[in-house]
């Protein structure tokens, strides 16, 4: 059975099959100890214990909550967070929002924000993916390198003539079908205004249909799968439940501790500012249940994995010593090594909402939503496309200035080369700008049925921060995203919330709604919406590239291996490696990364 650590002091946690309990002394070593039991640090704590010679402790904060139907039902979406199923961490106060913060969704149960989103499986183009290589100098980790490994996460199950009926399609020869996670048409899938709203996108920004996400083609209009199983329950296929209580179902090298935190790394050497070239060795983990309980240790006998997210991660980091000195000296916390580039170059997305009163309330289904339009920049900005892309062009050298100086990025020059190439493909390669996702929520005893559309601009160029707050791991880490810290990134998500009423004012999408409810007042000009959406946006929560794996020149933090630089036996494994946005949904990619790291690992063992 899988084993459940509970440290030396009893602390009672919640058991649930297949774990059992088994008592501990703090001399207990590891040959991996993972930081974080979210998606990527459950994938490579499975792939890992595969071996049943390695010893592999997962220390997560919150605990086994599969039974708990905010996790298990993916309908549920959006009532887990700002509960006791999320850490509950906010962004700096918007100035112009009269210091609002807002919130930073992240998991704080097993399978992390894996088991709380809502479980959409997209892939981004190919050409972002080619993106990798240039920045981190391996081709393994462009499209074909890492969609090998997204496809060895995956087990896709084709959809049903009656889900085919309601715009179900798919491309068989891009999808896995031997891996751990579930990846299905829900069977209740929305009909509604699924079609007819692609219909109108496709009118008002000339999208094609795309059969296929999982194709690295994006931009279009879609229907697409969740991670959920294939049956009639749809239950989500989390990472918790795809990796960990799924196959195998029996190891005893592989413990998982609940309701702990990692906070500190411990070295077994030192290293002096007059030593730039010294490699630091982790010995450890200090771990806690509380901010007042006792402090314990496990010992790492190979390496330390970081698989907290990107705003924990880098907060690991920080207070383990490592990172800017300017940022580690005003939290009161000794430098180890100084790395520049620990948590900067943060890319976060924004939303924004529409929605409207349906004229009929079946929406043949009962969710989730899974209708997208993906257009590209051009669509986006019609005639103004070129002038545009030359302007912005032409301002990126004074913008990575200033960002290099305002301490949100390591490097203006290194930054000016990523979002250089970022635009270039945004433009050149015409790539989905922006995410139209089409929802549908039936009604309740306390409110009426709606219909409508989230939005988002998907490549930010603004940049921003994650850095400690103080030098204990209780106190939440400062999370500055610089929401449109670039015009472009305002400009393109003004016009995505524009054109998508525009869709709901076209046919035949037009004639399945009366009214509209946000906005409340509908602008008149391109200004008006330019305000409403500075007023009502929120997070995407799909933050990245706080310990970006790029070349150490660039500013990155680990390297292709996700080695930290200058640290023998750290690597981080989750999406805060990962350097620049993507079109998609995160899950697949993050599955793909953790699969590989895990490969890379097991040959670091020979």
């Amino acid at each position: 059975m899988f084993s459940l650590l509970l440290a030396c002091v009893a602390i009672p946690l919640a058991l649930a099959a297949p774990t059992r309990s088994s008592n501990t002394t703090l001399e207990d070593s590891f040959d991996y100890v993972i930081a974080g039991g979210g998606l990527t640090g459950l994938t490579v704590a499975s792939r890992l214990s595969e071996n049943p010679s390695i010893r592999v402790l997962v220390i997560e904060g919150g605990q086994d909550s599969h039974n708990d139907p905010r996790v298990y039902d993916v309908r549920t979406y959006g009532q887990a967070f700002e509960s006791d199923l999320d850490y509950n961490m906010t962004s700096t106060p918007i100035s112009w929002r009269n210091g609002t913060q807002l919130p930073m969704a992240a998991g704080k149960t097993l399978g992390g924000s894996g088991s709380i989103n809502g479980a959409s499986w997209t892939k981004g183009p190919k050409t972002q993916y080619d993106l990798l290589p240039l920045l981190i100098g391996d081709e393994s980790w462009g499209w074909d390198g890492l969609n090998q490994y997204m496809l060895g996460a995956e087990q896709f199950y084709a959809p049903s003539n009656e889900l085919k009926s309601k715009g179900a399609d798919f491309d068989g020869h891009k999808h896995g079908f031997s891996g751990p996670v579930k990846v299905s048409f829900a069977q209740g899938m929305f009909g509604g205004i699924n079609q007819p709203a692609l219909n109108a996108s496709e009118q008002v920004w000339g999208l094609e249909h795309v059969d296929d996400v999982a194709s690295g083609i994006v931009n279009g209009a879609t229907i697409i799968p969740n991670m959920v199983q294939p049956d009639v329950s749809q239950n989500r296929s989390s990472p918790y439940t795809a990796y960990i209580i799924g196959e195998p179902q029996s190891r005893d090298n592989l413990v998982i501790l609940t309701g702990h935190r990692a906070v500190e790394i411990r070295w077994n050497n030192t290293c002096t500012q007059e030593e730039p070239e010294c490699v630091l060795t982790a010995d450890g983990v200090y771990y806690q249940a509380s901010r007042e309980s006792e402090r314990l240790f496990v010992k790492a006998s190979r390496e330390v994995l970081l698989a907290a997210g990107s705003m924990q991660s880098p907060q690991l980091l920080e207070l383990s010593g490592i990172g800017d000195p300017a940022v580690l000296n005003k939290a009161g916390v000794s430098v180890k090594k100084s790395l520049m580039g620990v948590g900067k170059n943060l890319q976060e997305q924004t939303k924004n909402t529409v929605t409207y009163t349906p004229k009929s309330n079946d929406f043949e289904g009962s969710g989730p939503s899974s209708a997208i339009a993906f257009p590209n920049v051009h669509q986006l900005l019609g005639n103004a496309s070129s002038t545009v892309h030359a302007e912005t062009l032409a301002g990126l050298a004074e913008y990575a200035a200033q960002l290099e100086a305002q301490g949100l990025v390591a490097s203006a020059n290194a930054t000016h080369r990523v979002l250089h190439y970022q635009v270039e493909n945004l433009f050149n390669n015409s790539e989905a700008a922006a995410e139209i996702f089409f929802t549908q929520a039936l009604a309740t005893e306390t409110s009426a049925a709606t219909v409508g559309a989230d939005l988002w601009n998907l490549i930010v160029l603004a940049r921003g921060t994650i850095h400690i707050s103080s030098n204990d791991s209780f106190d939440l880490p400062t999370v500055e995203p610089s929401y449109f810290g670039h015009p472009l990134d305002l400009k393109l998500q003004t016009l995505a919330t524009k054109q998508a009423h525009e869709v709901y004012n076209t046919a035949p999408l037009a004639e399945m709604v009366s009214d509209v409810t946000l906005p409340a007042e509908v602008p008149s000009d391109y200004a008006g919406w330019e305000t409403f959406v500075k007023d009502t946006f929120t997070s995407v929560w799909h933050p990245i590239a706080t310990l970006s794996m790029m070349k150490e020149e660039f500013g990155g933090v680990v390297d292709n291996k996700l080695k930290v630089y200058g640290i023998s036996n750290v690597r981080c494994v989750d999406a805060s490696v990962l350097p620049v946005q993507l079109s998609a949904h995160l899950s697949s990619s993050l599955y793909g990364i953790a699969e590989k790291a895990a490969v890379m690992i097991r040959e670091d063992q020979v």
